[in-house]
């Protein structure tokens, strides 16, 4: 269980990371795309702090005594979107096929017969040679 660093009630966190509860988390990841929305209309200040939705005296989309705060914030609504967009590159990456489909080298038959002697490539090729016994 883990405390909300916002409303300080207790959840059951998703990932390890994650220090805002569901409710919390959905209330300023909606803020933040609808701020996102307003600023691509060409709209350079937010009337209300994305934080505490007071008005807003200075700054641009957070008051001054929110900015730490909402830079934690910001943290915990775009990691899901980070981890999702790692997974999907390390599968991506992760290419099967190209171990199978490559041709066997006197190499790798050399490193297969090493490993089921127990020995390493190097130790094997010199007993291979005949330079130790």
């Amino acid at each position: 269980m883990s405390k909300c660093m916002v409303c300080g009630e207790e959840f059951e966190p998703y990932y390890k990371a994650q220090r805002l509860c569901q409710s919390c988390l959905d209330k300023f990841t909606k803020r933040y795309w609808d701020w996102n929305e307003y600023r691509k209309k060409g709209n350079t200040r937010r009337p209300t702090c994305i934080v505490c939705d007071k008005p807003m005296t200075s700054g641009f989309s957070v008051c001054p005594n929110c900015r730490d705060a909402w830079k934690k914030i910001y943290y915990q609504i775009m990691r899901p979107k980070t981890i999702i967009q790692a997974r999907n590159r390390m599968a991506r990456n992760r290419d099967t096929t190209a171990f199978e489909s490559r041709p066997r080298t006197a190499l790798d038959d050399d490193i297969a017969a090493a490993r089921k002697a127990g020995l390493s490539y190097g130790a094997y090729m010199v007993r291979k040679k005949g330079l130790i016994r």
